[in-house]
């Protein structure tokens, strides 16, 4: 078990990587016209920052042996204050756009380096609420630079604000890069065939890729992702377009699925040891799929909304908990497999709400609704189908 210092700065770490996640959305409406452009234009930003943070995500595996936890935070911390530096001043679009790609570089080998040392260090109450620890970071940015804006600021100065604090976060991993390995070898100098610290080989990407359950992980990240920001960024519409729920009811209604999901990482996050990760994933992919039924299917305004509710609070330790298992179920392979997770959920979150759109237009709210309950027992299906195989698979070999 890691130092209660090491924990604090891996709490740290998570609130600084939901820290510039959540400035775009508050910015957006003033940068665009900035650069002489039409609001559409986010999807180039969006797009750009996907690939940055796919190409980390897979490598970082591969990343992770080379530099070493420490070394790849403290070098992926500085590629993300490069990128908000990169906004702050940027002169033209290409060069906005450009940084975006950084912004994802960084962000996707932050976000695969921290849970894949958390995972093999921490307890499944600690991931818990290191991930409502992002939340915090995105929820307290994007306060701030609304608060800028509303102070009348230009809009650069919240890139700025947060490019300092990254400063920071780059300068505390670089001080403390022996603190993460217990040992100082520089990068680069450690054999490719030298034993882990669990004295194993290193996996390879490649061997990582062909093993059945780290696929079968990927599917479960992109699946789930999906569903969680189609639930986020569809529900508001589907409440007042299909359930005809006023404005104001349906944005209390979002909110309180923010809430709850956040809320639900600190207290289900109490209890996950207690519990076991296994049967806590069982009870919350049930609960999420009999909460999304009723959101879905329920005549009721009211059931609907608990619905929503229920589905926020019971998606909130589905992340945590599956990169907990990952190191059970993969061993050797798990620091490739995480990289694969962070990617397949970037993809999710991505492509499953666009898909949602696009059946908004060409078919209405109905078949929104409808993606919707498919999600919800989709991600039931594979989540219930993973965990039978990991258990099968350990059962098969509990010495691998």
């Amino acid at each position: 078990m890691p130092s209660l210092f090491l924990l604090v700065i891996t709490y740290l770490g998570f609130i600084s990587l939901g820290l510039p996640d959540s400035i775009l959305g508050v910015v957006w409406p003033s940068v665009y016209p900035h650069f002489g452009l039409t609001a559409d234009h986010l999807g180039v930003v969006l797009a750009a920052t996907v690939s940055g943070y796919l190409v980390s995500s897979i490598l970082a595996g591969r990343a992770l042996q080379l530099l070493g936890v420490g070394g790849l935070l403290a070098a992926s911390c500085a590629v993300v204050s490069a990128s908000l530096a990169g906004f702050a001043l940027a002169p033209v679009w290409p060069i906005f756009v450009g940084s975006a790609v950084f912004a994802g570089l960084g962000g996707g080998a932050i976000d695969s380096g921290l849970n894949a040392y958390a995972a093999r260090h921490f307890s499944a109450r600690q991931m818990n609420w290191l991930h409502a620890c992002w939340g915090v970071g995105a929820t307290l940015s994007a306060m701030a630079a609304a608060a800028l804006l509303t102070r009348h600021f230009p809009w650069q100065w919240t890139y700025g604000s947060v490019f300092f604090v990254m400063v920071g976060m780059t300068a505390l991993f670089t001080l403390t890069l022996k603190a993460w390995t217990g040992r100082a070898e520089p990068a680069g100098q450690v054999p490719a065939d030298a034993p882990t610290a669990e004295g194993q080989v290193p996996a390879t990407m490649r061997e990582a890729l062909r093993h059945p359950l780290v696929i079968a992980q990927v599917l479960v990240f992109f699946v789930y992702s999906g569903f969680e920001m189609t639930m986020a960024n569809w529900s508001y519409t589907l409440l007042i377009q299909y359930r005809g729920v006023s404005e104001g009811l349906a944005g209390t209604a979002v909110s309180l699925f923010w809430i709850s999901l956040t809320a639900g990482r600190f207290l289900l996050g109490a209890i996950a040891d207690r519990v076991g990760v296994r049967r806590l994933l069982t009870l919350c992919v049930t609960t999420g799929l009999l909460g999304g039924l009723c959101f879905v299917l329920a005549p009721w305004q009211g059931v609907s909304i608990a619905g929503l509710a229920a589905v926020g609070a019971s998606l909130a330790p589905i992340y945590p908990g599956m990169m907990t298992l990952t190191p059970r179920q993969l061993g050797r392979l798990a620091d490739h497999a995480v990289g694969f997770q962070v990617g397949g959920a970037m993809l999710g979150q991505v492509s499953v709400p666009s898909l949602g759109g696009v059946l908004l237009v060409a078919y209405g709210p109905a078949a929104l609704n409808g993606l919707v309950g498919v999600m919800a027992l989709l991600l039931w299906l594979v989540i219930m189908g993973l965990l039978w195989a990991g258990h099968r698979e350990a059962a098969e070999a509990p010495t691998r």
